[in-house]
């Protein structure tokens, strides 16, 4: 999983009426959200969590959900992550977030990071990387947003300071939330 440059989304292309084309995201560029013009249906998937539920992206229609791609391996995804969790709070009963572990089958070294940042957030995992590739991912971490409707809406590649103000602001703004 490499490129930072060529993030593409080829099994999200396609036509969308034009009736599908999103309304401005003024915050979304100050937290670097590559935002999609055209709404595109989440591509489904149903994972083992890791406290041994399966959990599936159906399960949350009608709720905005962020889904964020991550591997233990990957440094800037340790780092990341607990300051996912921090931002998490206060906001769960307005955004899902739900981290897809890309660990290969490695899922004891999943738990034991989980366990040691006191990460509570839900951790799927995809072990042969098959969500990872539906959604295009070239590249981690990566987080893909999707409104309520089901739509993949944005993405956000790379990591980013989920503790700034701006990373709230756009996803407030992108998602229509209070």
């Amino acid at each position: 999983m490499v490129g930072v440059n060529a993030f593409l989304i080829p099994p999200l292309q396609g036509e969308t009426p034009a009736s599908s084309v999103q309304p401005d995201c003024q915050s979304c560029p100050s937290f670097g959200v590559q935002r999609f013009q055209e709404r595109k249906e989440a591509p489904h998937f149903s994972l083992k969590c890791l406290d041994g539920n399966t959990i599936a992206l159906k399960d949350f229609k009608g709720k905005p959900v962020l889904l964020k791609f991550w591997a233990t391996w990957c440094p800037t995804c340790k780092e990341e992550l607990p300051v996912l969790e921090k931002f998490s709070t206060g906001k769960r009963d307005q955004l899902t977030i739900l981290l897809l572990a890309i660990d290969g089958e490695k899922e004891k070294r999943v738990q034991r990071f989980i366990k040691e940042s006191k990460i509570t957030l839900p951790v799927l995992l995809d072990p042969k990387e098959k969500i990872a590739r539906t959604y295009g991912v070239k590249f981690i971490p990566a987080a893909f947003l999707v409104d309520r409707e089901g739509m993949i809406i944005g993405a956000i590649v790379g990591e980013r300071d989920w503790s700034s103000p701006a990373a709230w602001s756009a996803i407030k703004e992108l998602l229509g939330l209070r």
